[in-house]
């Protein structure tokens, strides 16, 4: 069969079960000849359009195989696959985090630039650069050479109200907001941001006082941050809550997790409860499972994946520590409390998709870049 001459027709609807699909096959089915590129939009078109985001790819780690290429794993099908960051190798760029979306935080060093790379299409996508937000210090570290994506750190970062604004929040500089052509950051909060994330179109937020919601209007009203669980009206909750608490997406659930450290005569010791939050009411449920799925944390970011195929030798209603958050446990079941740590003997073992995860999951870019 000649599969470059095929009709409109064929050839058209290809594409759209390959985009349906993953954002991977489609790219895929664009590079097999030019008639195919033709005949479907050109991802990098699109801007921060859902359709062309990759979703369910998380980037690990570097592979072997060079110094701009990394490693990439689709979280529902197990998929891994090598791409060539030409981005992080050349240009300027440091990597500052890495977004729910499967984007990368990019800061261009020169311009102080924000961007958001899509690693699948390549597409760079401008923001607004940092310069007003730096303080008096970063502006002299800047001016002396020194490289500010090292120096700033990302608490969450995420694309609310339908991909049109970037959240970004920052541990020194507070969240702000963008579009993709303004001239400069709006800021929210000067508050610092235990953790964010964007969950069904909106960005969520959570400190020592809740857990809170971006909101923003089309009526030239500024952004603000909307109270959602009052840690004042929350006392029983919210008590010790002055650790470290982090939002997670858990299947089409917002959850919290609350990690509180205990110190011991024998040293410390490290808690963890979970909590749904309860969008309609305000309020935080406590529970004891993630509905056969295991949860990712550290300190930037957290996901939650499948504990079935094709990760089943991942164990469902755990939390799995990053190396950034948890140095002695290497799980901890919420149903029972058990712990899981790691042996001497599994420490020379290659390593599984459970620690490429805890690996990748400190999300900082000095880890992974």
């Amino acid at each position: 069969m000649d599969w470059a001459n095929l009709g409109d027709g064929p050839a058209g609807m290809i594409p759209e079960l390959a985009l349906a699909s993953d954002v991977a096959d489609y790219v895929r089915f664009r590079a097999v000849c030019q008639p195919w590129r033709r005949c479907s939009p050109d991802p990098c078109a699109g801007g921060l359009d859902s359709l062309f985001l990759p979703h369910q790819w998380i980037m690990l780690d570097k592979a072997f195989a060079g110094p701009r290429r990394h490693r990439f794993l689709n979280v529902s099908t197990g998929e891994c696959i090598r791409m060539d960051i030409q981005e992080l190798g050349v240009g300027g760029h440091t990597l500052l985090a890495l977004t729910p979306e499967g984007l990368l935080l990019l800061l261009h060093e020169p311009s102080l630039v924000v961007r958001l790379l899509n690693p699948l299409t390549h597409q760079l996508t401008d923001l607004p650069p940092m310069t007003a937000l730096l303080t008096p210090e970063q502006h002299r570290s800047w001016s002396c050479g020194f490289e500010m994506g090292k120096l700033i750190r990302v608490s969450g970062v995420g694309l609310v109200v339908e991909a049109s604004t970037v959240a970004v929040s920052f541990f020194n500089q507070g969240l702000v907001v963008a579009k993709p052509g303004d001239v400069s950051w709006t800021v929210v909060a000067n508050q610092s941001m235990s953790s964010c994330m964007p969950f069904a179109g909106r960005f969520y937020c959570a400190n020592y006082r809740g857990v809170m919601v971006l909101t923003t209007s089309s009526d030239q009203q500024p952004p603000r941050l909307h109270m959602l669980v009052d840690r004042n009206k929350s006392c029983d909750l919210f008590q010790m809550m002055d650790n470290h608490h982090h939002l997670v997406d858990n299947g089409g659930e917002l959850m919290l997790v609350h990690r509180t450290t205990l110190y011991r005569y024998s040293g410390y010791e490290r808690s963890y409860d979970v909590y749904r939050v309860d969008l309609e009411a305000g309020a935080l449920v406590p529970i004891k499972g993630f509905n056969g799925r295991a949860v990712f944390m550290g300190i930037g970011r957290t996901i939650s994946v499948s504990a079935e195929t094709p990760f089943s030798s991942i164990a469902a209603d755990t939390i799995y520590p990053g190396h950034d958050c948890e140095g002695q446990i290497q799980g901890y079941n919420i149903a029972d409390g058990s712990t899981y740590s790691v042996g001497l003997d599994e420490l020379v073992c290659p390593p599984g998709v459970m620690d490429c995860l805890r690996f990748c999951i400190q999300g900082v870019g000095r880890w992974l870049a």
